[in-house]
């Protein structure tokens, strides 16, 4: 049986031209193991750093939006977000 390789795409890193490869999207997976490691709390504290972040690359941004929006979901929505924000003095 011939093995498949993996996709890869182009992108620059250190104004060199390189190949990556991007891994499969499980986020289901992803979001099991951030519950299984990092307590609400540490959550929260990653959301509150990641809402204000911003870079020259508009898909970037849009990418990290993404990514605190899911991890606000994964803390039960906006109100827990906002009830551990306080807990926390954020």
């Amino acid at each position: 049986m011939k093995r498949q390789r993996p996709k890869t795409y182009e992108t620059t890193y250190r104004g060199q031209k390189v190949r990556v490869t991007v891994p499969e999207n499980d986020s289901a997976e992803l979001f099991d193991h951030i519950r299984e490691q990092l307590s609400p709390e540490a959550v929260a504290a990653i959301v509150a750093w990641l809402q204000p972040a911003h870079t020259n690359d508009p898909q970037v941004d849009r990418q990290v939006r993404w990514f605190a929006d899911q991890l606000v979901q994964l803390l039960g929505g906006n109100d827990n977000f906002a009830r551990l924000m306080d807990e926390l003095g954020l």
